[in-house]
């Protein structure tokens, strides 16, 4: 995703580094980023309701249906694109969530395209776990580390994929010489990502016993989204000599 001509300067931090990564999405930018996915989602929705009124036959709702789904892949994969946007912005030094010029905006087709890296990220990592349980039937202790093996090389892919902007980045055999030129570092960022996802499950368990909105789950899933975006492409921007991706 070689979308940002100039690398960001880096600057002082004046927050605990914890603090400062909780705040990545906390700038004009971002929030109306959210408030952007916030409003297309609710625009989509409406609209699917409306043409259930509007065409009651089951042809017109038929077609109403692909038409949604068409919009809400379109909106996924904007949202896509801009956790890649993050990603790549953190990595050239960004502390907060990046501003997305105008021409910086792909068309409808790079949206999908950049939703199927994503995917193929996520392939790349779990399929064995995949096909272990396509054959097995069944979630057992070697299907669970399986996937464990997959969720601690996951990140390493996402960060190639973004940053390399290819299929050709998520090689395991680049993926897995990644991980062990900085071994350590990453096994902190996964412990890092631990603990985030800890916070994360304790916050929704909160929020699971107020009455609280359906929306306002959403806006908060997103700025954690972008939270661990920033968290992913700080970890190239501290460690991209160690890395030595040229890029």
């Amino acid at each position: 995703m070689k979308i940002i001509e100039e690398p960001q300067l880096e600057v002082k931090r004046k927050l605990p580094w914890f603090i400062d990564v909780l705040l990545y999405p906390a700038s004009l930018h971002g929030i109306i980023q959210i408030g952007i996915f916030f409003f297309l989602s609710l625009i989509i929705g409406l609209l699917g309701r409306f043409i259930l009124i509007l065409f009651p036959h089951p042809g017109g709702q038929h077609y109403g249906v692909l038409l949604i789904s068409i919009l809400r892949v379109l909106l996924l994969g904007y949202i896509v694109f801009y956790f890649g946007y993050c990603i790549y912005d953190s990595s050239r030094g960004g502390r907060r969530a990046a501003n997305i010029r105008a021409e910086h905006i792909p068309d409808k087709g790079d949206f999908v395209s950049q939703l199927f890296l994503m995917l193929g990220c996520v392939a790349v990592c779990f399929w064995p776990a995949a096909v272990y349980y396509g054959f097995a039937r069944r979630t057992d202790s070697f299907f669970w580390v399986l996937a464990g093996c997959g969720g601690f090389f996951l990140p390493m892919a996402l960060l190639r994929g973004v940053l390399f902007d290819t299929f050709d980045a998520l090689n395991p055999i680049f993926i897995i010489g990644s991980i062990f030129k900085t071994f350590l570092s990453y096994c902190g960022l996964i412990l890092s990502f631990c603990i985030f996802g800890g916070l994360v499950a304790l916050i929704f368990w909160i929020l699971g016993r107020l009455p609280i909105l359906g929306f306002v789950s959403n806006a908060i899933n997103l700025y954690l989204l972008f939270v661990a975006a920033h968290l992913l492409g700080r970890f190239y921007w501290w460690h991209k000599d160690k890395l030595d991706w040229g890029i």
